[in-house]
């Protein structure tokens, strides 16, 4: 299944995440911007969720229900999900089926909706993810020099919380951030006017 709405790969066009500590894109509704964020389960009122790999289902799966609620389970496919999609915009609505099994978000008719992950057909080119290290099969736009749109489809590392160091001092406090920043193609900073090619 894995997972990817098309809905932010527009939103967030150009964007990526390469820090393992904020590994999704996701858009901030509070700060109108695109971000890296950490996994929601990784830190869910302080209980941090794992998923063990010899237990069958080893992918961290997170829904919410309509009162925006935090569910964390154990999944044997792995996914990608937007917490803009699943919390904002879609709470208590998941996707099941094997054919479309991607939760998003239609703008024009304020509906979610079930779709067919959009890398199983680009340009008539079904992309997988076969390597158990890059397992998530994970669908972002690009923008061309050109300023058309370029669908992309990369296989990620699963989604697991990198280990952080134990503070050697007294006192000291490691700080526990829940995103990160963004990195922008230049074509698409240069589109989006916040700065020119480098």
């Amino acid at each position: 299944v894995d997972g990817s709405s098309v809905f932010l790969a527009e939103l967030c066009r150009g964007g990526t995440c390469t820090d393992p500590k904020f590994p999704i894109l996701d858009f901030d509704a509070e700060r109108g911007e695109c971000i890296c964020r950490a996994h929601p389960c990784w830190n869910s009122a302080g209980v941090e969720h794992k998923c063990s790999a010899s237990s069958g289902f080893p992918y961290l799966h997170f829904t919410y229900s309509p009162d925006r609620q935090l569910s964390c389970t154990c999944s044997s496919v792995p996914q990608y999900d937007s917490l803009h999609v699943s919390r904002d915009h879609c709470p208590g609505e998941m996707c099941d089926g094997a054919q479309f099994p991607v939760l998003d978000w239609n703008p024009q008719t304020h509906k979610c909706f079930c779709r067919a992950h959009p890398c199983w057909n680009v340009n008539g080119t079904k992309h997988a993810c076969n390597s158990p290290r890059f397992p998530i099969l994970h669908y972002r736009e690009d923008v061309r020099p050109d300023g058309s749109v370029e669908p992309k489809c990369d296989c990620v590392a699963k989604l697991e919380k990198p280990e952080t160091p134990t503070p050697r001092m007294r006192g000291s406090k490691v700080e526990a951030l829940d995103q990160g920043t963004c990195t922008f193609s230049t074509t698409a900073l240069w589109r989006r006017g916040r700065g020119a090619a480098m």
